[in-house]
């Protein structure tokens, strides 16, 4: 498989379900967003806004007045962006387009704030797009990243997992970092990226770095009660229905090989994710199942140097 290839389907396209909407706390962005002075912006740029979700998550912190431009490179999520804006009364604020973050399509200068959630992951050069977001951000704007570190999300423990051997836990993150080498080894991004989004701020001439950890994780805690523990439970009931673990298969299994990973053990790392999936749903089913589910998703602030 190849990056061109890959690139054919739409990105994060098993990743816009409802769990999505359980993200945030509101009263933390609200917290950031005083802290970074985000009502001040009435030009705001959602670059890779896939369907919209990350701009509304913003809308209540920004200006009632802010306009909100999405630009994402699938021309099926601008359009369900838009409708989705529409839907929810918000048409007259936000508007949507087609574009690439390493070549945005606006002048220099011409947004007070910059954001992004999860696009630098998908991109083989997250420098390029920085640079880009900067140069249309105005002197002195603010531009705000929200990126992850997956493969640390992936050592997070639960019940199940205190039952492993340190072998069998260190046997698991391998297979997982070799997939990410690998996505990364073919121009696909990087999945745990946010730990050096703030070092690159810098490389690419951004001032004031600031960095915050979003203090929402993703509990399972019996009887899985809350609209979090129901959506993520839908969804990893959806993924194990067709066996899906992250990735699709064949994706997975060019980023492993790409990665250094064997062909001949790669079938073995498979199933075991799977089953892995399949016993965490039983175990909620039977309401023996339980995760502190913490998240490591960075806010990474930097404002554009003065003019």
């Amino acid at each position: 498989m190849t990056a061109a290839s890959q690139a054919q389907k739409p990105h994060s396209a098993d990743y816009f379900g409802e769990s999505r909407d359980h993200w945030w706390n509101a009263d933390f962005l609200h917290l950031v967003g005083d802290r970074l002075g985000l009502r001040r912006a009435k030009h705001v740029l959602d670059v890779g806004c896939g369907v919209g979700h990350w701009g509304r998550v913003l809308a209540p912190i920004l200006a009632a007045d802010a306009r909100v431009t999405g630009i994402d490179r699938e021309p099926r999520w601008v359009a369900e962006a838009a409708a989705r804006a529409e839907a929810l009364d918000l048409g007259g604020r936000f508007r949507y387009q087609q574009g690439d973050a390493a070549a945005l399509p606006f002048a220099d200068g011409t947004f007070d704030l910059v954001t992004c959630q999860t696009v630098l992951i998908h991109l083989n050069d997250p420098r390029q797009a920085l640079r880009e977001m900067l140069r249309v951000l105005r002197p002195g704007g603010t531009l705000f990243v929200t990126e992850p570190n997956n493969f640390a999300n992936c050592a997070i423990g639960s019940s199940l997992t205190e039952r492993l051997s340190v072998d069998e836990v260190v046997d698991r993150l391998r297979f997982e970092l070799l997939v990410q080498r690998g996505k990364q080894a073919l121009g696909l991004g990087f999945n745990s990226v946010g730990d050096r989004v703030p070092g690159y701020l810098a490389e690419v001439g951004a001032e004031n770095v600031r960095v915050f950890l979003s203090d929402k994780p993703q509990p399972f805690v019996p009887p899985y009660a809350t609209e979090g523990e129901q959506a993520s439970l839908a969804e990893m009931r959806e993924w194990a229905a067709r066996g899906f673990t992250g990735w699709d298969r064949e994706e997975m299994l060019a980023y492993f090989l790409a990665g250094g990973g064997r062909a001949d053990e790669f079938e073995r790392y498979h199933e075991l994710r799977l089953r892995d999936l399949k016993e965490t749903i039983g175990a909620i089913d039977s309401g023996t199942f339980h995760s502190a589910g913490g998240v490591v998703m960075y806010l990474v602030a930097a404002t554009r140097p003065a003019a």
